[in-house]
């Protein structure tokens, strides 16, 4: 556990920045909350991926690589930072703080990094790198980035070390991402290398935080404030989204591979789809069969 990180003297002027903005907004009207709110939006998962999948299916098939790795590669890190770090939000941070209502559903678990400014400086990020040449495109992307970063602190469910470290975090990641694609793409098997380490990588971490890292476990009033149990689970999820992802970016790689070794895998999987058969999907059925008689 990285403990500076929650550490009063540390987070005493960022909360003091928190109700600066705090004051302010409960002195408007509670629309200014619902347009913060959908700007937070463009730091969540589905709206990158939509973008990232129209790109990959419609537009450009090698920057869709690109993007939907930043997306991939983004979810791994942030989730993995947020269970090392076990940085609790503002508000348990210091009780003076009270978060948007309309921003607390959405709002769980722990606060370090912010995972909105990181996917949002990651696949925004990357997009306006695309279109470095463009100055009204990477203008506006980056206003639409920095906008996000301020949504969370708006709504106040973020401290500006979460937000500013998952702006960081997710620019190094665009520009070191981009070179190592571009190495990838040079010959097909460099992205089966590639593969192998990210999925080595990512059930490391996965065992790490199953079974190796220490949580904070602190109650209030009987009641446990972050459950690092229900976290666990939900690293897991995004990690299997996050892979599927990564892995089905070598279709194409995969197909040459196939195509040269059809003979090869006419004779090997056949084989393995008996022998999974007799071993597993047999005695499966039958054990049913049998509970259902019962």
């Amino acid at each position: 556990m990285i403990e500076f990180l929650s550490d009063p003297s540390w987070i005493h002027p960022q909360t003091d920045f928190l109700l600066f903005l705090q004051n302010i907004r409960t002195s408007v009207p509670e629309a200014v909350d619902k347009i913060f709110l959908s700007i937070t939006i463009f730091g969540e998962f589905w709206l990158p991926t939509l973008l990232c999948a129209t790109v990959y299916w419609c537009i450009d098939f090698h920057a869709g690589i690109y993007l939907f790795s930043l997306e991939g590669i983004n979810s791994l890190f942030a989730h993995l930072f947020k269970m090392i770090a076990c940085v609790y939000r503002p508000w348990i941070l210091d009780n003076r703080i009270h978060p948007s209502k309309l921003a607390i559903p959405y709002a769980k678990g722990y606060s370090f990094p912010s995972g909105h400014s990181f996917m949002s400086s990651s696949v925004f990020g990357g997009i306006a790198y695309l279109n470095k040449k463009n100055k009204l495109t990477v203008t506006l992307l980056i206003l639409l980035i920095l906008l996000v970063g301020f949504s969370r602190l708006w709504l106040g469910v973020h401290t500006p070390q979460d937000v500013l470290c998952g702006l960081l975090t997710g620019c190094i990641l665009v520009f070191a991402l981009k070179p190592l694609i571009d190495w990838a793409e040079k010959k097909e098997n460099r992205y089966l290398y590639l593969l192998g380490i990210i999925n080595t990588l990512a059930i490391l971490a996965l065992i790490y935080v199953y079974f190796f890292n220490t949580y904070r476990m602190d109650y209030v009033s009987g009641k446990l404030l972050v459950d690092p149990e229900r976290l666990k689970y939900n690293t897991a999820v995004v990690y299997a989204y996050s892979l599927g992802l990564i892995n089905g970016l070598l279709k194409y790689v995969l197909e040459i591979i196939i195509m040269n070794q059809m003979h090869f895998i006419i004779a090997v999987i056949p084989m393995f789809i008996v022998g999974f058969t007799i071993t597993f999907i047999y005695p499966f059925i039958f054990t049913k069969l049998i509970n259902k008689n019962i």
